[in-house]
């Protein structure tokens, strides 16, 4: 071995034993001290009631005061509200049922002298939550600070030295206000079941009812007619207003804001029953979404009150209001007669002194007209003819609403289709020339 190489070998031993020195040194010394962790003991209970025997809650707030109250532990009622405010059930049943169970693991500190308590913020408390049952018995919980951390609030039951950290989902009902647990939502109608349904806008209405009796000439029909803004009636687009309701301009289901103080007579607000805009429909079930709407807020909101029932001015957003403002045309099937074949007889159409015949004789089967009997002006043609000039017949469509109306004198064109049943009357469809391109139809 060489020199060079001997020093090298001591200078490796000597490496070593230093390490193994130092890893021993490590092992006997004293493991840091860790903070204290608070105690994760047995549950506080801090309120424990069972709902339907409580009486009355009040949570007192600085100078706030919010007071629950019930006489059967079932029916909640909040003090100092409108007559009209009425209470989200299901939020508001959570919040008394949080309230009534108020109870942590996490005990901060079992021995809190009086000069510790403003540490918690409950020197004096940020919120006292007083309760009391159908015996008279009561309850007094005061809420603090929140913890550092966020997750909840300190807290201690009136006169206790034990400060525990009850945990957010717990107390953020104390700091609610009354608004918090209003029903916003508007009163919800059933489409499956729709009986009616009204609108009005700038002055238009349109209407849609149950149709009243059979439709002699069609088995495919909607079950609802459109009353208005037209003198005649016509058959409903179900397709489109079923879109319409769910998917394009869905109906209003909640309110922005309510306004207690207002006055709905007070003209500034647009809310004449006459002369608004309104939107009204009802179920099969008696359920009604009765909306008498007014001017804009100038906020991209309207001023809104039901109209079946006396209650606060409320604001609506007026995106949620577009239904009003579809085009009562969209609403209405554009065929000018969709008639079954089995159900005509005859179509006779008649043009500047001229006529012209269309008709069907039953033979055999009448829910087959393979073998019926074809004619056109007394001459007999093959089914396949017949049914093609009475297919494009049946597909004539409206194509828009006449602003203007034509001169209704003699009609250019008057077609009448009989129905089988000779008992039935007749419909009649008249053609009035109304621009270069267009008839208006009746």
């Amino acid at each position: 071995m060489t020199r060079k190489s001997r020093t090298l070998l001591i200078s490796l031993v000597f490496l070593i034993l230093l390490i193994a020195a130092l890893y021993l040194l490590k092992l006997e010394e004293k493991p840091e001290e860790i903070a204290e962790s608070p105690v994760i003991s047995a549950p506080e209970v801090l309120s424990d009631f069972i709902v339907r025997d409580l009486r009355l809650i009040t949570v007192i707030r600085s100078e706030e005061k919010l007071q629950f109250s019930s006489s059967d532990g079932e029916g909640w009622q909040i003090a100092d509200v409108s007559e009209n405010f009425r209470i989200e059930k299901e939020l508001f049943t959570a919040a008394i049922r949080s309230l009534s169970k108020l109870q942590s693991r996490t005990i901060v500190n079992e021995e809190a002298g009086d000069a510790q308590l403003s540490e918690y913020g409950l020197n004096p408390p940020e919120a006292v939550v007083k309760f009391k049952d159908r015996e008279g018995n009561s309850t007094e919980v005061e809420i603090g600070m929140a913890s550092p951390s966020g997750s909840g609030r300190y807290a201690r039951k009136s006169g206790s030295k034990t400060i525990v950290l009850l945990p957010s989902y717990a107390v953020n009902t104390i700091f609610n206000t009354a608004a918090d647990f209003r029903d916003m939502g508007l009163p919800t109608v059933n489409l499956e079941k729709l009986t009616f349904f009204e609108f009005r806008n700038n002055g238009k209405t349109f209407r849609m009812e149950p149709r009243t009796g059979d439709d002699h000439y069609t088995a495919m029909i909607s079950p609802f007619v459109v009353t208005s803004p037209w003198k005649n009636h016509y058959a409903l687009n179900d397709e489109f207003f079923q879109a319409a309701l769910t998917e394009e301009t869905p109906l209003p289901y909640k309110v922005d804001t309510f306004l207690d103080n207002a006055d709905p007579q007070d003209e500034r607000f647009g809310l004449d029953e006459n002369t608004a805009d309104l939107l009204l429909l009802s179920d099969a079930d008696g359920n009604t979404l009765n909306l008498i709407i007014g001017r804009e807020d100038g906020q991209g909101n309207r001023y809104g009150r039901f109209g079946n029932y006396d209650d606060s001015i409320f604001l609506l957003n007026n995106s949620s209001l577009n239904i009003i403002k579809t085009d009562p045309f969209r609403f209405i099937s554009k065929f000018v007669f969709l008639g079954s074949i089995f159900q005509v007889s005859q179509v006779k159409v008649e043009r500047s002194g001229d006529t012209w015949l269309m008709k069907r004789t039953e033979r055999g089967k009448p829910e087959d007209t393979d073998d019926d009997r074809f004619i056109v002006n007394n001459m007999e043609v093959p089914k396949k003819e017949f049914t093609s000039v009475y297919q494009k017949f049946i597909a004539l469509m409206y194509e828009g609403e006449a602003v203007n109306s034509a001169a209704l004198k003699t009609p250019e064109v008057r077609i009448t289709i009989s129905n089988v049943d000779s008992n039935i009357k007749p419909k009649i469809i008249r053609y009035w020339p109304y621009n270069d391109v267009y008839f208006q139809v009746s």
